[in-house]
């Protein structure tokens, strides 16, 4: 089941979370722009990911079209905290604009990328 969440407010460009469950593994998309508007309803959603009944989080990128240092610090509290609970958070379909921040905050080693 494909659930859609978008977090209430004013942004000036479309930003939408889906999840559902891939094969045993809970699976996060996320579309627009992840930035400090943005970027808490993200990192609550995976956090409360971590709940269910997957130990394995994939979060799509391959539809962020902006993210900033607020978007990476979701990642990495997200990231954190499956790692303080056993469970694994990949990143999958990273655009190269993510990838490149990744890079420019040493950050490309410390997340699982899916190819």
């Amino acid at each position: 089941m494909k659930r859609k969440f978008v977090h209430p407010g004013a942004y000036r460009s479309p930003f939408e979370l889906f999840k559902q469950a891939v094969n045993g593994t809970a699976k996060v998309t996320v579309c627009g722009e992840v930035d400090v508007a943005t970027a808490p309803p993200l990192e609550d959603l995976l956090i409360g990911t971590m709940n269910g009944p997957s130990s394995t989080i994939e979060v799509d990128l391959g539809d962020v079209s902006f993210m900033d240092v607020s978007g990476l610090t979701a990642l990495i509290r997200a990231d954190d905290r499956a790692r303080d609970v056993g469970a694994h958070l990949y990143l999958s379909r990273v655009p190269e604009r993510v990838a490149r921040l990744f890079r420019i905050f040493d950050l490309d080693h410390r997340f699982s990328i899916l190819a």
